[in-house]
């Protein structure tokens, strides 16, 4: 097949199944001058449609929508004339009409002007070739479900008025090293005296930037709302202490635990307020999320998130209690960042982790500066009042059931209110848990029916779990015990995939018999000792069956982010470029968040 020529002809290269661009508007004709009215969708920011083949053509001149002709033919028929990118500074249409840039109305080709950076992308093709890449992984919803040799793509010159076929960019997951730059859990860093500290050993430096009671000040942050930070946490621990009606689903007290394990041991200042100086948590893990990103070239200006992942401590608890309970605590941090370039830049900064020494002073300094970008008071101005960037807290614990009686883990979650009329402004407040139907719906034939009805999106990883099924059904849970690790179940499904894909998107089945793993992916670590992590996250162990269809799958969701992190960090976008390698990246599925 003709790679490249001087006709303006679209000129496909092999077709290949690739993630793409944009956004599924409904539009009829639409004149030039409509342009400038156009919005990015935030529906396809994380879940892009697949591109079969692409091209670019630079133009003989420049023309002010652009310099080049980018064609686009889905993997499935669309059924919209026009999608929106960012085709550079703006939305830009990219429309199958036979107008602006479209030669052909209804033929399946999307073409718009874009602005196209060749110099960039002719050098991002050379270094690509001159990798010496065996083998990359291939995931599919979190599964890793082949290797295969990558794209080594032929160097070519863009000349003016020729296509050239366009192909995906595959990262190198050897180039990316997980314990630096995706999941920090070295006792060099997480027990770094002048960052963080521990109640129990005294060592280190109380209120440290990474510290639990220092984060929890900065998420509060008192200046702007007027809330003692120990107010606030107190707050936040309170919702155990009483019992919750949450999407009109009870989530049961836990007081004994509470006043038993954290409240009662708890310092306090003369003032009887929690002294958050020596909050009874130890950093267990530092956590790069940039794989939950959106794609830039349908306007996303995200980069995923970073988190903080906290463990319980009992300091001198009574024998046969361990210091370490069990109870853990992960704050989710939103990064927003402009367009492609911004989102490589912060790909980048944890990218150039992996040339220090890990837990070296250069190395923890370096990792502050990333961390204070989303830890920080004020780090998201457009998240009111607290204005900070936290997107949610998760917490997964044991150590506050009152056992017998409460036998199993509990999984919650919690936001910072942002509604005064719903719930206390500016306080971290209980929701219903991502995902995850209420537990009573477990084998019961709605659940079936709701897997069924939603098939082809929860094996895209696309659906959204409702707070109700029709007609006015209360679904989604205010909390989930897993018990012994259940898999979600219903006689009436009729799809093992689809049963497994909804069940790992569930909090309880991501933690428990979806991936083999034993309730938690970071465990409670003694002092220096580093966290243990699950097999899920390393790939050890693997593969882990089926808990229902006996099916083996194979788990290793560090490599899979390790290829992602590459991918991004090595992307050629400049501002108010066209992204070229957006229209391939493979996006996290929404439902696959946690």
């Amino acid at each position: 097949m003709r790679r490249h020529g001087t006709s303006s002809r679209f000129v496909f290269g092999p077709a290949t199944a690739l993630i793409g661009l944009l956004l599924a508007i409904s539009l009829q004709q639409v004149s030039a001058t409509e342009i400038g009215d156009l919005r990015f969708d935030p529906a396809l920011m994380r879940s892009p449609p697949e591109v079969a083949e692409a091209s670019i053509q630079v133009l003989l001149a420049p023309i002010p929508e652009g310099n080049a002709r980018l064609r686009v033919r889905f993997k499935d028929k669309v059924a919209q004339q026009g999608l929106v990118i960012r085709g550079g500074a703006g939305p830009t249409l990219l429309r199958d009409d036979g107008l602006g840039a479209d030669e052909r109305a209804g033929d399946g080709v999307f073409s718009a002007f874009v602005n196209f950076d060749a110099t960039r992308y002719q050098a991002g093709l050379e270094r690509r070739a001159a990798l010496r890449v065996r083998e990359v992984p291939v995931f599919k919803n979190r599964i890793l479900i082949a290797r295969r040799k990558p794209y080594i793509p032929r160097v070519v010159r863009f000349t003016p008025g020729d296509t050239i076929p366009i192909f995906p960019s595959d990262g190198d997951p050897s180039a990316v090293d997980p314990a630096r730059e995706l999941m920090i859990t070295a006792v060099s860093v997480v027990e770094d005296p002048a960052r963080t500290y521990d109640p129990c050993t005294g060592a280190g430096t109380p209120m440290g930037p990474w510290t639990f009671g220092r984060v929890m000040t900065e998420m509060a942050n008192e200046p702007a709302t007027g809330i003692n930070p120990s107010d606030f946490t107190l707050h936040w621990l309170q919702h155990w202490n009483t019992e919750l009606t949450i999407n009109s689903f009870t989530v049961f007290q836990r007081s004994f635990g509470l006043n038993d394990q954290i409240l009662n041991p708890w310092p306090k200042l003369p003032d009887g307020r929690l002294d958050l100086a020596q909050a009874p948590f130890r950093l267990l893990a530092i956590v790069n999320r940039i794989d939950l990103r959106g794609s830039t070239a349908y306007g996303a200006s995200d980069a995923g998130e970073a988190r903080f992942v906290f463990g319980l401590l009992r300091c001198n608890p009574p024998p046969p209690q361990r210091e370490a309970k069990e109870f853990t605590v992960i704050l989710e941090y939103g990064i927003r960042k402009s367009a492609c370039w911004g989102v490589r830049h912060w790909a980048r900064q944890w990218h150039a982790l992996g040339s220090l020494a890990l837990g070296s002073p250069e190395y923890n300094a370096a990792l502050q500066a990333v961390t204070d970008q989303f830890a920080l008071r004020d780090a998201d101005p457009s998240k009111l009042p607290n204005r900070s960037a936290l997107n949610q807290l998760r917490t997964n614990e044991f150590a506050l059931a009152d056992f017998p009686f409460d036998a199993f883990w509990e999984l919650r979650e919690f936001a910072i209110c942002s509604d005064a009329s719903a719930c206390g402004l500016g306080g971290l407040e209980e929701t219903t848990i991502a995902q995850t139907p209420d537990d009573s719906f477990q084998f019961q034939p709605e659940l079936g029916t709701y897997i069924n009805d939603n098939e082809s999106a929860i094996l895209a990883g696309t659906h959204t779990v409702p707070l109700q099924l029709p007609p006015s059904i209360p679904f989604r849970g205010g909390a989930v015990q897993p018990g012994a690790g259940f898999s979600w179940q219903s006689s009436v499904i009729a799809n093992p995939e689809a049963r497994h894909a909804f069940g790992i998107a569930t909090c309880n089945g991501c933690h428990t018999s979806e991936t083999g793993t034993h309730f938690l992916q970071i465990a409670p670590r003694a002092a220096g000792t580093p966290s243990v992590l699950s097999d899920f996250l390393t790939g050890l162990n693997q593969p882990k069956t089926d808990p229902v269809s006996g099916v083996p799958r194979t788990f290793n969701e560090l490599l899979d982010r390790q290829t992602q992190l590459d991918a991004t960090a090595n992307m050629t976008c400049q501002p108010h470029a066209f992204p070229v390698e957006e229209m391939f990246m493979r996006f996290v599925p929404p439902a696959f968040a946690h």
